[in-house]
Formats: structure tokens, C-alpha cells, sequence
């Protein structure tokens, strides 16, 4: 007999669940929040998913707000912290970081929304937020810095990805094993941001980058990745378990050896649809 219960899909808390097994990611975490988190400190985590985060800071001592929008990796980070005996110190609050409003600001503000190239997740807007209405005047938030790098290379498999025999899809841009594609120039810096300020510097990103080809081959998109500084010298890198964002150009470009490419790259951190890749 069907249950009566109302489903829907569970990628959210199955995508949390999925980041456990990225053991060097949590590990430096931990070293971050052993560092920053006392007993008597009141920690927010945003977007807590399985709750790792909340957990960790919970076992400092530390009482701990964690805040998803999803309800589902609420329930599961409540069964989480049940299990490892800390519950008692976590209030699950049911929120977009936007809508939350504490009670109490926070000491340590933990955030880990990254992603790739910071494009679809809401690390930058989320950090902005935290920094100007959740953390303390003297506050910390994790992480602290985030830097952007892009790339432009040949992926036949994604680029071929959206035509099946005579049906034609718009492309997107598609998460990538790294290593998967071939990188034909050298990496570049796309941004830098600052996450323990509210600071001027502009959320949107336009830049304009110009690659010498060191490899003959077909222009298919622009690969884009990040590192971040969580405190001190702890920096997670792509390594520690992220998937590179491919990010398709509107057609492909042959290129040899000296080329030179201006690539320009524009989007607003968090907002998927805005993203523009041109060749001018």
C-alpha cells in the first residue's frame, strides 16, 4: 500500500551526506574550529546539512545555532548530534540565512557553502550577511578568503553532452572530474574576496582575462575552481574533495599554440542564471 506521505526528492541532505566521506575537508575544519571555538562562545553555522560543522563546535563546548533551509538536513543533523551526545547544545533552526534573525550574535560564524567557481552555491552573499548582521563586533567567521581561478580548455564529452542524434539541448554549466579536460593555456586569477568584511568591493564579477594558448586544440569552455583560507595557514583546495565547474563557451573556438584568447567572465556569486562567458 502507498504511503500517503508527501515526497520529495531528497538531493539535499543525500548531497550532505555525500561531503562525509570528504575526510581532509573535515579535517581541516576541525583544525580551524579547535582553534577559533571556546566553551563559552556562541557559534552560528549557515547551511549546516549533516551538521559536521555544528557538531564539531558543539564538542568544544560551544553553544550552536545551525540554520538550513532545507528540513530534511535538519532532521538528519538533529540525529546526528543526538548520536554523538551533543545535542543539548545545538538549537536547529528551519531558515534561509537571509530570513534569520538571532537571538543572540555570534562569536563564530561557520559558513561552508563553496563551490567551484562560487557561481550556483551562496558563499559570498551568505559570508556578506553573516559578517554584517550574525557575527559580533570582534567576531570570526569560517572561512576567511576566497580565491577564484578559471581556465579555458577542450572537453569533447560535455561540450557533445547536449546533442542527442537530431535533439538539441542549451548548454549549462556541468560539474567536472579534474583531469577530465585539457587545459590549453595556463590558470589565472579570476577574484579575490575578503569573507570577514562587509566590505565595498562589489559581490558581481567582470573580468576581463587574457590567455597565451600553450596547447593547439578547440576552445569548449572555461574551467573554473577555487582555494580558501579558513584560518591562519589552514587552506582547503580542490583536492580536499570539490569537483571543477565547467562553463561552456556559446560556440567553440579553435586555437594554436600563441593564440592569444580574451576571455570575459561575468556572473554574480549564488546566482546560477547570471553567468556570461564570452570570447571578444
Amino acid at each position: 500500500m502507498m504511503s500517503e506521505k508527501q515526497y520529495a526528492t531528497p538531493f539535499p541532505i543525500l548531497q550532505a551526506a555525500s561531503l562525509l566521506s570528504h575526510r581532509t575537508r573535515i579535517q581541516k575544519f576541525r583544525q580551524a574550529i579547535t582553534k577559533i571555538v571556546k566553551s563559552d562562545h556562541h557559534v552560528i553555522d549557515l547551511g549546516t546539512g549533516s551538521g559536521i560543522l555544528a557538531i564539531l563546535a558543539a564538542r568544544q563546548g560551544a553553544r550552536v545555532t545551525a540554520i538550513d533551509a532545507n528540513a530534511e538536513s535538519l532532521k538528519y543533523a538533529k540525529a546526528a548530534a543526538e548520536r554523538n551526545g551533543v545535542a543539548g547544545n545545538i538549537e536547529f533552526v528551519h531558515s534561509h540565512f537571509y530570513d534569520f534573525e538571532p537571538k543572540e550574535k555570534a562569536d563564530v560564524v561557520l559558513c561552508e557553502m563553496l563551490s567551484s567557481v562560487m557561481l550556483i552555491e551562496q558563499q559570498i552573499p551568505a559570508s556578506r550577511y553573516a559578517v554584517k548582521h550574525l557575527l559580533k563586533p570582534n567576531g570570526k567567521i569560517i572561512p576567511q578568503q576566497v580565491t577564484l581561478f578559471a581556465i579555458p580548455v577542450q572537453n569533447e564529452t560535455l561540450w557533445n553532452r547536449f546533442h542527442i542524434e537530431d535533439l538539441k539541448f542549451p548548454r549549462i554549466p556541468q560539474t567536472v572530474d579534474m583531469k577530465q579536460s585539457i587545459d590549453l593555456a595556463d590558470l589565472q586569477e579570476l577574484e579575490k574576496f575578503d569573507l570577514t568584511k562587509d566590505s565595498d568591493q562589489p559581490l558581481g564579477i567582470d573580468k576581463h582575462l587574457n590567455f597565451e594558448i600553450v596547447q593547439s586544440g578547440t576552445v569548449h569552455g572555461i574551467i573554473g575552481m577555487f582555494e580558501s583560507k579558513l584560518y591562519d595557514d589552514i587552506t582547503l583546495t580542490m583536492k580536499d574533495g570539490w569537483r571543477e565547474l565547467f562553463m561552456p563557451l556559446p560556440e567553440s573556438v579553435d586555437v594554436k599554440i600563441g593564440t592569444r584568447l580574451d576571455v570575459r567572465v561575468s556572473f554574480n556569486p549564488g546566482e546560477y542564471d547570471s553567468l556570461i562567458i564570452e570570447i571578444e
